[in-house]
């Protein structure tokens, strides 16, 4: 009968393989269970940090597009003034496409947080800046409003004053002018004791005088003043006169004038009265109708009378 070391002998002879597939076998159990804790233990945690990684990457990517959005909308509303700050939008943009690249390069977050961050700083100076030159655009707006406000009341009240000045000048104009009161005319016969009697009688009248009153006026200068007299033959459009040369005429708005009789007066800013006479030569004789007279000065025409013989 064989011992029992001698059965285990013969055992391990006929098995000797044996040891070898239990080593196998264990390993083949450690790399199931390797197999299985990371690909349905550790994949999970992967998975994870992966998310977390990306929803990092698009919180970071939302917060640059959201800054540079408002950046543009700040320089569309300031328009034209944003043109003022373009270095400062410069650094902005370079700053910008900085974080991008690192978004892009999935560098050290902390790294991007930070340039945002500082990135937001500029921005908000940028805003300030604008703020600034729009409040002070404004301010020279309002300025440059009051100026031309001020400008334009100054020149409304230099043309007020101009045109009170041309009115007050146009009355003085008016009002410095000869008035004649009281013209009258008539023809008048002369006696042989060199009175005079007034007539209508064309065939007694050897004279014709016209009387008026040149009324007082201080605003005119005192000094002498030329009178003119015309008397108009009735139905011939012609006026008695001395002579037709320049000697017996005067010029009235630009036109030369007869005169049938002139007189000189020295006036001196007070009421006179004025007599022109016209002596019918005697080897003329008067005709019959209306006798129409006008009076003038140099300056002037003072007004006219009329009569009529029969």
């Amino acid at each position: 009968m064989q011992s029992t070391s001698e059965m285990n002998n013969e055992n391990n002879q006929q098995n000797p393989l044996k040891k070898w597939v239990i080593i196998l076998g264990a390993l083949a159990g450690l790399f199931f269970l390797s197999t299985l804790y990371l690909g349905f233990l550790a994949k999970p945690v992967t998975n994870k940090e992966y998310i977390k990684v990306y929803d990092e990457k698009e919180s970071l990517q939302t917060e640059l597009n959201n800054l540079l959005a408002e950046h543009e909308r700040i320089k569309a509303q300031y328009g034209d003034l944003s043109e003022q700050l373009s270095a400062k939008d410069s650094v902005i943009m370079a700053n910008a496409a900085e974080i991008e690249k690192l978004i892009n390069t999935q560098a050290d977050y902390n790294k991007i947080k930070k340039q945002l961050a500082r990135l937001q700083n500029i921005s908000q100076e940028y805003v300030q800046e604008m703020d600034k030159l729009y409040q002070e655009n404004q301010a020279l707006k309002e300025e440059n409003t009051q100026v031309k406000a001020d400008l334009e009341t100054e020149r409304q009240n230099t043309a007020n004053i101009q045109k009170s000045n041309e009115d007050l000048n146009a009355k003085l104009s008016n009002a410095a002018v000869y008035k004649a009161y009281n013209i009258h005319s008539a023809g008048y016969n002369v006696k042989n004791n060199g009175t005079e009697e007034i007539t209508d009688k064309a065939s007694r009248v050897e004279r014709i005088k016209t009387s008026l009153i040149l009324g007082e006026n201080p605003l005119i200068n005192a000094g002498p003043v030329n009178i003119y007299c015309r008397i108009a033959i009735p139905g011939s459009g012609k006026v008695l006169t001395e002579g037709s040369s320049d000697k017996y005429s005067f010029v009235h708005d630009g036109q030369r004038l007869q005169y049938s009789s002139k007189q000189t007066v020295d006036y001196n800013n007070s009421a006179k009265n004025v007599t022109l006479t016209w002596d019918i030569p005697s080897d003329d004789k008067a005709i019959k109708g209306k006798y129409i007279v006008q009076l003038f000065t140099d300056n002037q025409f003072l007004g006219e009378s009329s009569f009529t013989l029969k």
